[in-house]
């Protein structure tokens, strides 16, 4: 009885909050996010369906962020963000954490560049 008491008050109890979170993000690399390999796309072209979406970490982001982070991406010719350990990208109104092998060699390579 006691178990069905807690699932009871876990079924009941909804608890609804926003959650905010400080990103220090950048553009690197020369990734271009293509759902076809034969994609005219500039740069390192990587198959959308080979990227791991962290479904759990998408969250929105206001217009105006939106408008910077786009800008920023299409100055550096890259779909991908960093804050220097993991990796981002938007999806719309969106951003959320990916990963893929290419992220880390990208990382490696934007280090040495600027060290």
């Amino acid at each position: 009885m006691l178990n069905g008491m807690y699932l009871y008050h876990l079924k009941n109890k909804v608890m609804e909050f926003t959650a905010t979170k400080k990103f220090n993000l950048y553009p690197i690399g020369d990734i271009a996010f293509v759902f076809d390999k034969k994609s005219r796309r500039k740069g390192k072209r990587i198959d959308v369906r080979d990227v791991s979406i962290f479904s759990e970490t998408r969250m929105k982001i206001d217009a105006d962020t939106e408008k910077a982070l786009m800008k920023a991406m299409k100055e550096k010719g890259s779909d991908l963000l960093t804050d220097g350990r993991k990796f981002y990208t938007t999806f719309g109104s969106e951003i959320g954490q990916i990963d893929h092998k290419q992220f880390s060699i990208e990382l490696e390579l934007h280090k040495e560049l600027n060290h």
